[in-house]
């Protein structure tokens, strides 16, 4: 099953992040996603196949914080994630 991340956008909507497979050889997706959502925001992981098959109106789309529920982590400053990863 493909993960992806799931996270607010700058613009208030929401941002689907796609894990390349390589990167699942260094990197588990939790690191990936601290990495990579900006310092202080929450993010989710989620499984592809759940995400609306038809993104015609993607631009629209809102997060639902309650179906959510707690977010899996929040993005950290990059100078962090790499002197706790590396």
């Amino acid at each position: 099953m493909e993960k992806v991340i799931i996270t607010e956008n700058s613009n208030g909507g929401v941002a689907i992040g796609y894990i390349a497979a390589s990167m699942l050889d260094k990197l588990s997706i939790y690191q990936i996603a601290e990495r990579d959502v900006p310092e202080g925001k929450p993010f989710w992981i989620s499984n592809k196949e759940d995400l609306p098959q038809d993104q015609t109106f993607f631009d629209a789309w809102e997060l639902d914080l309650e179906s959510l529920g707690e977010p899996d982590g929040y993005g950290m400053n990059y100078q962090e994630w790499l002197e706790e990863n590396t």
